[in-house]
């Protein structure tokens, strides 16, 4: 058999939040639930035993109830260090597992372990005896003492350890057993494994299997999961108009085209305007382009950059600011590309942001709609506004 023991009885002390980080949200679960998850639905594994403090147990209890993770058999509370809670999850284990069964520790807080990662840590276990996960070293080395650098060691030898970390049952009872005779203190499982001369084998970890320390880390695992901090909004506008049958005049993005078809609109018919619009009024849930037009024309703007002037200072007073923004366009002419270093000029300039948070693309559609064929214009914009 393969036993996971999960160890959830840190403290978490350098975490600033007050709550357990284990039981904090990402993703819209509880950080936890990542690493329960990853070792109740491995087909490899037969049981888990979750090692938790007297805080959070109970919490951990229901977590576990609440989304059928069926594979737990035990949840125990417990000791002051990862050493301590590793040898009484051992301890629980000695109930159920043969010298042979493969164990496999593995730290709460890393929620993220591949599935690949687990199965050949099992693999390579149950041939070799050990085995741990972990990133190799991009960066170079040094040793230092309390004033300077004392030498540079060689990072092709050097390995970042993660979890899991693995033995044969009967190898780590022989490890736990000589750390209790010789008062060892260790930081991880393969130290234990090192002080009885036991081969570890090593497998390379996925990127996203790291450890949750800082809130920097818990920001990072959001990121992966696909979430977005509170202080985000996001919008999406389009517009488009037909082009006049005669008269020129067009305006995209603030500037005038004189030599090219004037579109059809009770204003100057900016497309690219009127589609960054209605995204940035629907980041802050505000209205549409048609609503600000019937409100102002008895003041007769005209220039589509006068109607963004009121929803800009709405933005401001909302205490957000622009982050991004995001411009698409499908027309058959006139041809963008050549035209979009101006472009992204003049929106920057009218939204007061700097051009590098401006992308444009474009598209004729080869020539499938009204806009491909060469009738008008149409535009996208997407934008992302953060909070000062």
């Amino acid at each position: 058999m393969n036993h996971a023991i999960i160890l959830a009885a840190g403290q978490g002390q350098r975490m600033k939040a007050r709550k357990d980080k284990l039981l904090m949200e990402a993703g819209g679960n509880p950080v936890i639930y990542y690493s329960l998850a990853s070792y109740n639905d491995h087909s490899d594994i037969d049981n888990v035993i979750i090692v938790a403090n007297e805080i959070n147990k109970k919490q951990i209890e229901t977590i576990i109830s609440f989304y059928g993770f069926n594979k737990v058999s035990k949840v125990i509370t417990g000791g002051l260090t990862r050493q301590e809670s590793m040898k009484m999850g051992l301890n629980e284990l000695k109930k159920t597992a043969d010298k042979n069964d493969v164990i496999l520790v593995h730290n709460a807080a890393n929620p993220l372990p591949s599935h690949q990662e687990i199965s050949e840590t099992i693999q390579h276990t149950a041939e070799y005896g050990a085995c741990i996960v972990g990133h190799f070293i991009n960066s170079t080395v040094k040793e230092i003492n309390e004033d300077h650098i004392i030498k540079t060691h060689d990072r092709e030898k050097m390995f970042l350890a993660q979890t899991p970390q693995a033995a044969k049952f009967s190898v780590f009872e022989k490890a736990a057993k000589n750390a209790e005779k010789k008062k060892l203190e260790v930081t991880d499982e393969a130290m234990l494994l090192e002080a009885i001369g036991q081969p570890v084998r090593y497998v390379e970890a996925h990127e996203n299997n790291f450890k949750i320390t800082t809130e920097a880390d818990h920001i990072r695992l959001k990121s992966i999961l696909g979430d977005l901090p509170s202080d985000v909004r996001v919008g999406i506008g389009q517009d488009s108009h037909v082009f006049e049958e005669k008269k020129k005049g067009l305006v995209l993005g603030g500037i005038e085209f004189p030599d090219e078809l004037k579109l059809e609109a009770n204003s100057d018919g900016d497309v690219v305007l009127h589609a960054i619009f209605n995204a940035l009024s629907q980041a802050i849930g505000d209205n549409s382009i048609g609503f600000y037009y019937d409100e102002v024309q008895g003041q007769t703007i005209y220039k589509s950059k006068e109607f963004l002037k009121p929803l800009l200072q709405k933005i401001k007073k909302s205490k957000f600011r622009i982050n991004s923004i995001g411009v698409m366009i499908e027309c058959k002419t006139p041809k963008i590309d050549p035209l979009v270093s101006k472009l992204k000029k003049s929106i920057a300039t009218i939204l007061g942001v700097d051009t590098r948070k401006v992308g444009i693309t474009a598209t004729s559609g080869e020539e499938l709609t009204a806009f491909g064929a060469g009738l008008g214009i149409q535009c996208f914009a997407i934008v992302s506004l953060m909070k000062e």
